[in-house]
């Protein structure tokens, strides 16, 4: 009985336990308040409440943007440190000259435009992910 309880408790740790590369640091922080902006704004239809949360998401890009990510920051110094940074920041630019695009679709009301738009940050996303999050080693 004593092994079941202390299997079922060691269990229950692993699953409160974030997975590696989400822990709450500062950047993760912020990254997460994008996503829930983005999630929320790319199924609105109410072109107030899209710009409103296109707004939220472009607030946690520019705060994202002062950070850097953890694969960089363990990178040895050097011109290659530098030009990750550099890459990083290019990155979070564009994306935060994305979210005005779709704070501006909404305020005119195409919503077809913000659908291209969820598109394109989608695709973003992923390539500012492959580039900047270490994949764990199998």
């Amino acid at each position: 009985m004593k092994n079941l309880i202390l299997m079922g408790s060691f269990a229950m740790g692993l699953m409160l336990m974030p997975a590696k590369g989400e822990e709450h640091t500062a950047l993760g922080k912020q990254m997460e308040s994008m996503n829930n902006a983005f999630k929320a704004f790319r199924r609105e239809t109410d072109p107030v409440k899209g710009a409103t949360q296109a707004r939220e998401a472009q607030q946690a890009a520019l705060k994202c943007a002062a950070e850097i990510p953890e694969m960089v920051e363990q990178m040895p110094d050097g011109p290659e440190k530098i030009k990750a940074s550099l890459e990083y920041r290019k990155m979070m630019g564009k994306l935060f000259v994305t979210l005005c695009e779709v704070e501006d679709a909404f305020l005119v009301g195409n919503t077809a435009e913000v659908a291209k738009i969820v598109d394109s940050l989608k695709e973003m996303k992923k390539a500012g992910h492959d580039k900047f999050i270490e994949k764990e080693k199998e």
